[in-house]
């Protein structure tokens, strides 16, 4: 199952484009373009009949229809093969703003804010601003050219994200704990690029996670790691490990 949906999906066209090409938008489209805040005269990313991406320009619009022009083909797809859920504690003193930027960045197809027993609890969620959450993955996507929108779901329990269909149906599930040997390394060195994959990453919050969590996570069939002998805080966590992740499954090659 593939975890970028409409509208978090690039946005395509069913014919071959080139550039200077102009291009009909349909409603479809519309809604895709209304996801990213793309007003007329700003840029997004389009793929084409063959899969090529390009960068283009809404020059019209109205209501059901629109229309653009293709300025710039892009050398390489902006999407990443690895389609990555991001399963992350909710962050005190409102670094769930950056997580979301970041993790856009490093090309996530969903973030799924979690209560875990150590992290910012229910009653102090308000206070993270998980109303502009959204905004930060709307701007880091289109700062970064990518044709897709990571999925943000809404604030969860650790217990529910662990029973959800995007743990059941990944191919792999990791979570970093500065406890694991920091001597496992799960993936097997190759110089070709992977397969597609939907895996899932945890991370813990400040604190890390709890014993029950861990026992949990263990039951889940969680792989879990170690990236070094530091105890990172925990974004600088997420950023670290989405990168390793990135680089070994991914799109971000040496």
């Amino acid at each position: 199952m593939a975890l970028v949906r409409a509208p978090y999906a690039p946005i395509r066209t069913p014919v071959a484009l080139t550039v200077g090409a102009e291009l009909k938008v349909d409603a479809g489209m519309l809604r895709s373009l209304d996801a990213r805040e793309v007003n007329v005269s700003e840029a997004f990313t389009i793929v084409d009949a063959t899969g090529t991406f390009f960068r283009a320009s809404l020059k019209l619009r109205d209501e059901k229809s629109g229309r653009a022009v293709a300025y710039e083909k892009m050398p390489r797809s902006p999407e990443s093969p690895a389609h990555i859920t991001l399963v992350c504690p909710v962050l005190g003193r409102q670094r769930m703003l950056t997580v979301c930027q970041k993790a856009t960045e490093l090309g996530v197809a969903r973030i799924v804010p979690v209560v875990s027993d150590h992290s910012v609890q229910r009653d102090g969620i308000e206070h993270e601003k998980p109303w502009a959450w959204k905004g930060q993955c709307i701007k880091a996507a289109r700062q970064c050219r990518r044709g897709s929108l990571p999925e943000l779901t809404e604030v969860i329990s650790f217990n529910e994200a662990l029973s959800a269909p995007f743990w059941a149906e990944a191919s792999q599930r990791f979570a970093l704990d500065d406890r694991s040997p920091i001597d496992h390394d799960p993936f097997a060195p190759t110089s070709e690029p992977p397969a597609p994959s939907d895996v899932v990453l945890v991370v813990g919050p400040e604190g890390g996670f709890s014993d029950p969590e861990r026992a949990r996570l263990d039951e889940h069939h969680a792989i879990v790691l170690a990236l070094g002998g530091r105890v990172l805080r925990a974004e600088t966590a997420v950023y670290v490990g989405l990168t390793v992740l990135q680089h070994r499954m991914g799109d971000l090659r040496a």
